[in-house]
């Protein structure tokens, strides 16, 4: 997905990893009494600081981070790997793993802000691929979050609309956490949103133009056959009501291309984004 990381980005961001293992404390004894673990840290950010359209407060929560924080260090004590007696079902350990990657993101982005990209964090690959971070007492960048756990582990290409990158482009950020005992509603509600948005998908006829991601992740959509009928036929369950009847005219697919500019309240408001910023 990405190209070659420049060494000196593998050198610093090693030593980093090795100094946050050093450093790790370990959960403290209350968190082995084999009580769920909660996301109701990254709820009252989200509820607080992101907005109806997913965009962030960052200068807000670098004000009021104690919260982002505390979640921070939570999910370093304690992951599915480290204590999954914690987890009740498959679907509370997905919830995990999903609201551990869009934590990571915002806190990523406030310990370095005010940025206008996570490309300025060593650059795309060197944010996604080569920076660490701890989850349950391992050193994780956020591609093998993604990539290694989230689409290996769980096979629901749904989850490509509840992870956010912190990009304009991203599907958009929900103002509430991801829990168990909801997640199926909610994963349909975010696909339903992504493919509601025109944004990410649009009909412009002959050509249906679609978010990068469904390019990048093509084979998660569509299986095996990677073809367009098949990429049609997965969206057709989730665009409105008014759009189904136009997939079946569709003759060609295009994608948009992806603004990494970052999703953050201040640069929408100053007109920033949608500015061609570097694809992955």
């Amino acid at each position: 997905m990405y190209g070659a990381v420049a060494l000196k980005h593998v050198l610093r961001f090693a030593l980093a990893s090795i100094i946050l293992q050093q450093t790790f404390v370990p959960e403290a004894a209350s968190a082995e009494s084999g009580s769920a673990f909660s996301h109701d840290l990254l709820d009252t950010v989200l509820r607080k600081y992101v907005d109806a359209q997913g965009q962030v407060d960052y200068a807000g929560i670098a004000r009021d981070r104690q919260d982002l924080d505390a979640y921070v260090d939570s999910i370093a004590r304690v992951s599915l790997d480290s204590h999954p007696h914690r987890f009740e079902t498959r679907l509370h350990e997905l919830a995990y793993w999903i609201n551990a990657y869009n934590g990571l993101v915002l806190h990523s982005v406030v310990d370095a802000y005010p940025i206008t990209s996570v490309a300025d964090l060593g650059g795309l690959d060197g944010f996604f691929q080569i920076r660490p971070h701890i989850l349950g007492g391992d050193s994780l960048s956020l591609d093998r979050v993604e990539n290694e756990i989230i689409r290996t582990r769980y096979g629901d290409a749904r989850i490509h609309f509840a992870g956010n990158c912190g990009a304009v482009s991203c599907p958009a950020l929900d103002r509430r956490a991801y829990v168990g005992k909801d997640l199926i509603d909610h994963l349909e509600r975010q696909t339903r949103r992504f493919a509601a948005d025109d944004q990410h998908l649009e009909w412009r006829s002959p050509t249906l133009h679609v978010s990068k991601l469904l390019e990048w992740y093509r084979q998660d959509f569509t299986g095996p056959d990677r073809s367009d009928p098949q990429l049609i036929a997965f969206l057709r369950r989730y665009v409105p009501e008014d759009l189904a009847p136009v997939l079946e005219q569709v003759q060609h697919i295009q994608f948009f291309d992806y603004d990494w500019a970052l999703n953050d309240q201040a640069l929408q408001k100053a007109g920033a984004g949608r500015n061609g910023a570097p694809e992955r």
